[in-house]
C-alpha cells in the first residue's frame, strides 16, 4: 500500500537520527561492512548521468539510497549536488540510487521525480525494479533508515557506512587516501554532538544557539548541514533576533531558490511565521516570500505549496487571498487525508 502524501509529510521534517551510530547488538547482525569490497551492483534504468557499469579501481564512489517519500533524503539532496561538483575532478561520482518498494516509490514516481528535480541536481541517479542491489548492501549492513550512504574508495572497498550529513568531514581523507579504521569512530563522536544540537533545539533558545554555535565552531565542514537552518532560525525567532534572523531567512531563501529546493523554501516559511513571530514586518513577509518561490518550483497544481501560500497570506493579514490559495490548494489535493486536513486547517479563514 502506497504512503499517504498526508499534510503532515509536507509540513514536518523531524531530526535524523545519524546512522553512524551502531550498537554491538547491530555490528553483530551486519553482514556487510567497513573494510569489506563493495557488493554487486543491478540497476534497471540510469535516469540521469553517466552509467557506471562497475565500480573502477582508483576512483571513489558514495552511493546514497533514498526514496521519493523521504523528506529527509530530498532535503540533502542539493548539498549532495554541491559536493559532487565540488568532487567530481577528484575523481569522485555520487550515485543516487533507489528501488521500487510498497509505499509509491516505483519507477512512475522516480522518473517524474529526476525529470523535475534532476537538471538542479548536479549528479548520476539510477533505479532499480527490485529489491536485490537494496538487500546486497543496506540490508546486509543492517541498515535500516535512509538516506544513507556508502563510501567506496579507491582500493574498491567500503570505507564509510552512514549518514550522508557526515560526507563533509569523510569524502576529504577518503579522497586523499588518508581515511584510516579510527576515523568511522571520531565520525561516530561527531554524529553524538549533532544529536545534542538536536536536543537542544527543544529547549532555551539561547541555549539552542549557543550549542549550534559551538558545534559549528568544532566541525566548520559540517556548518552548513541543512538539517540545522529551519531550526535555527526558529531559534533567531524565540530569542528575539529579528535583524539576525532576517537575513540569515534572506540567505536561506536565495540559496533554496538557486537549488531549486522547495523543500527548504517550505520550512523557512513555516519558521517565518511561527507563533514567536507575532505580527513582525520585516519577517512576515518573508514568509509568504518563501511560500511564494516555493510554489513557482513545485507548480501550481502542488497542493501542499498552495496551502503554504495561503497561510502565508493569512499570518500576512490578506484573508482573501487566503482565501482564494485555500480553494486551490483543496481542489489540487488528490489524496482524501490531505484534504481533509487543509480544509480543518484553514477553517480559521472563515467562510
Amino acid at each position: 500500500m502506497r504512503m499517504l502524501f498526508t499534510l503532515a509529510v509536507a509540513i514536518g521534517l523531524s531530526a535524523p537520527t545519524p546512522s553512524t551510530a551502531q550498537d554491538d547488538a547491530k555490528k553483530a547482525k551486519a553482514t556487510l561492512k567497513v573494510g569489506d569490497p563493495a557488493p554487486p551492483f543491478h540497476v534497471s534504468k540510469w535516469l540521469q548521468g553517466t552509467e557506471v557499469k562497475s565500480f573502477e579501481k582508483g576512483k571513489v564512489y558514495v552511493v546514497e539510497f533514498w526514496a521519493t517519500w523521504c523528506g529527509p533524503c530530498i532535503v540533502m539532496m542539493p548539498h549532495m549536488s554541491h559536493l559532487q561538483q565540488e568532487y567530481r575532478e577528484k575523481g569522485v561520482t555520487f550515485i543516487g540510487f533507489t528501488a521500487k518498494d510498497n509505499r509509491g516509490n516505483n519507477e512512475e514516481s522516480v522518473t517524474k521525480f529526476v525529470a523535475k528535480r534532476g537538471p538542479n541536481l548536479k549528479y548520476t541517479f539510477a533505479y532499480a525494479d527490485d529489491r536485490t542491489t537494496y538487500d546486497a548492501w543496506m540490508t546486509a549492513a543492517d541498515q535500516k533508515g535512509i538516506p544513507c550512504c556508502f563510501v567506496i574508495g579507491r582500493d574498491l572497498k567500503i570505507a564509510y557506512i552512514g549518514h550522508p550529513m557526515f560526507l563533509d568531514i569523510v569524502l576529504p581523507k577518503v579522497e586523499t587516501g588518508t581515511w584510516k579504521a579510527e576515523d568511522g569512530a571520531a565520525v561516530e563522536k561527531v554524529g553524538e554532538e549533532v544529536n545534542n544540537v538536536f536536543k537542544s533545539f527543544s529547549g532555551d533558545a539561547e541555549t539552542a544557539l549557543k550549542t549550534l554555535s559551538e558545534f559549528e565552531r568544532n566541525h566548520p565542514k559540517l556548518a552548513g548541514i541543512p538539517y540545522f537552518n529551519a531550526p535555527k532560525l526558529g531559534m533567531l525567532i524565540k530569542a528575539k533576533k529579528t535583524a539576525e534572523a532576517r537575513k540569515f531567512a534572506e540567505h536561506l531563501i536565495d540559496q533554496a531558490v538557486k537549488d531549486d529546493d522547495s523543500g527548504s523554501l517550505r520550512n523557512i516559511s513555516a519558521a517565518l511565521r511561527s507563533p514567536g513571530v507575532g505580527a513582525d514586518k520585516q519577517l512576515l513577509p518573508l514568509s509568504l516570500k518563501a511560500a511564494e518561490d516555493m510554489l513557482k518550483i513545485s507548480g501550481e497544481k502542488d497542493a501542499a505549496a498552495l496551502y503554504f501560500v495561503a497561510e502565508a497570506q493569512f499570518a500576512n493579514g490578506n484573508i482573501a487571498k487566503a482565501k482564494e490559495f485555500r480553494a486551490k490548494a483543496i481542489a489540487a489535493a488528490t489524496d482524501p487525508d490531505m484534504k481533509a486536513q487543509i480544509e480543518r486547517l484553514t477553517k480559521k479563514y472563515g467562510e
